[in-house]
């Protein structure tokens, strides 16, 4: 199949997206022809062959639209891509785009909240992981916990607001926040990945930072209680009506959460993981590259309760695909769902490798369920029979014709 891979985009993660991308085409490549679209941080989608490499955006500066083929979106027939060279001669014409699939590798705003998959559900187009809702309610902090609490599912206490209500009134915040939490309480943008503008503060000096900086990521911010001597542990779905748990693990962080630099800046002079003899990725980036301990050191029946919050919070969040859902458990062994995170966000393929899963396998399987759901999408009744038009126009009519005879 042609499988259009969309990646870079307008986001403080379009860095780490570059690095998701070429994972995703190694992995695509012996079994499909990859066209490589990548979206500029100033917004202008590129295509062409030298995209699919890493020294493009490795020698020099990120690619431009000098050097590239721009691709369009067309609504004129039917919704289609298209190439625009960079030189339009005799022979270079714009020309469509032939896509099968389209594998969303965009991290963060601007693709993996559901603005690229809405663009791709108005296109008709089959596309890899979680929907408009999955995505957008997956990537919002602050709405994903507000539905997770309706549908009982165990979450840390939590106080959203909002970037003009701190600079407005920061000080009564302060004391709201200091009366319903207690610290250490983390501070997080509510829409933000690979954990940008996410802090720890222990103080209210650190807190007032701590807000200064999400608020440059996001206008809404949320604050959680913070778990002392607890630890994390995280666990893979994939599947759609049914889905599939993977092995839980824990991973290892140098400091009291999962930095950026732990999740994808890494010594690996080191062991990473402690998987035994299963051979890892040509490419190991993210958070397949930090430290970690699978399977999670925990006892039996925590690891089915934990997949059980799994499989369930994939269901109520409507997710596709796969994704890794992460958990806190405090020193008493009380497990709360903390987030889930969709692809590209996690395609946590480390923790399909004990079940001798490759990651070619696991890309395939998805593409193979984004045709399978797009199939059943389509076996829906999007147009209804209906005479409204004919009333509608007889009474626009009756009402000109009393407008006209009381003139």
């Amino acid at each position: 199949m042609n499988i259009a891979l969309i990646f870079g985009g307008r986001s403080p993660e379009h860095e780490v997206s570059i690095v998701t991308a070429h994972q995703v085409k190694a992995a695509l490549s012996d079994k499909h022809d990859v066209i490589p679209i990548y979206i500029t941080k100033e917004g202008v989608w590129l295509t062409g062959g030298k995209l699919s490499e890493l020294k493009t955006f490795t020698d020099g500066a990120l690619p431009s639209a000098t050097d590239h083929d721009i691709v369009s979106v067309e609504f004129n027939t039917l919704p289609k891509f298209n190439v625009i060279p960079k030189r339009v001669g005799l022979f270079k014409k714009i020309r469509e785009l032939n896509i099968d699939v389209v594998f969303p590798a965009v991290h963060g705003v601007n693709g993996e909240d559901g603005s690229l998959q809405g663009l791709l559900e108005l296109m008709d187009i089959p596309y890899v992981g979680a929907g408009i809702v999955g995505s957008s309610v997956g990537m919002d902090k602050i709405i994903m916990k507000a539905v997770l609490n309706e549908n009982g599912l165990p979450i840390v206490p939590y106080i959203p607001f909002t970037k003009h209500e701190w600079n407005s009134a920061s000080d009564d915040i302060i004391s709201i926040l200091e009366e319903k939490l207690v610290y250490p309480m983390y501070v997080k943008p509510a829409i933000s990945g690979s954990s940008i503008g996410v802090s720890q503060a222990k103080n209210e000096d650190e807190l007032r930072d701590a807000i200064e900086l999400a608020c440059r990521y996001c206008r809404r911010i949320l604050v959680e209680q913070g778990i002392e001597n607890g630890y994390e542990i995280n666990c893979s779905v994939i599947g759609t009506h049914t889905p599939i748990p993977s092995v839980c693990e824990q991973p290892i962080s140098s400091t009291d959460f999962l930095s950026f630099d732990d999740k994808y800046i890494h010594d690996n002079s080191e062991p990473e993981t402690n998987t035994g003899d299963v051979p890892e990725p040509e490419i190991t980036a993210g958070m397949a590259g930090a430290h970690r301990k699978i399977p999670a050191p925990i006892p039996d029946e925590m690891t089915l309760h934990i997949q059980k919050l799994a499989t369930d919070s994939f269901k109520i969040l409507d997710c596709v695909g796969i994704a890794r859902i992460d958990f806190l458990v405090s020193a008493d062994e009380r497990v709360y769902v903390n987030e889930i995170n969709t692809i590209p966000g996690s395609f946590s393929f480390y923790l399909w490798e004990p079940d001798d899963v490759t990651f070619p396998d696991l890309v395939s399987q998805l593409v193979n369920l984004a045709l399978e759901v797009h199939q059943e999408k389509n076996r829906l009744i999007y147009s209804y029979s209906t005479n409204l038009l004919s009333q509608t126009a007889a009474s626009f009519g009756k009402l000109k014709s009393n407008s006209q005879q009381e003139e």
